[in-house]
């Protein structure tokens, strides 16, 4: 998933990882897991990771699904579930999501979640709109 380019088209390095940075990300995830794993239901199989983590001292909201599970409803869900567990510890207005403005997908997710835009911005050389989590 992490050496997909079209995964990572708006994600990190915004490009594919190597094999040992894709490697060393998954051993980071795994010894300081913040986000959620997505897996498949009857047979757990992995199809990716959704949730916050800590960047530069800020809680950021993101998700990130092998691609070939994409246009199932799968990221919907996921971020349905990742938001309620975090609602319970976690002040969602202090969470930041930005989506940039060439990500269709993710606007459309987001639009399906009924989060609202609030205002315009930048990040990592991106434009895109910011985004306030609802329940």
């Amino acid at each position: 998933m992490l050496r997909d380019p079209e995964v990572m088209r708006f994600l990190g390095p915004r490009r594919a990882l190597t094999e040992d940075e894709a490697g060393s990300w998954f051993e980071s995830a795994l010894a300081h897991p913040s986000r959620f794993v997505v897996a498949e239901a009857e047979t757990d199989e992995f199809i990716g990771f959704c949730g916050v983590k800590q960047i530069d001292g800020v809680l950021d909201f993101g998700y990130f699904i092998r691609s070939e599970f994409w246009g199932n409803g799968i990221a919907v869900r996921a971020c349905e579930l990742a938001v309620q567990k975090l609602a319970a510890d976690t002040d969602l207005e202090t969470v930041q999501v930005f989506i940039a403005d060439e990500n269709a997908a993710s606007k459309r997710v987001a639009e399906k979640l009924g989060w609202q835009a609030t205002h315009s911005g930048s990040k990592d050389g991106e434009h895109g709109r910011y985004y306030r989590i609802t329940l």
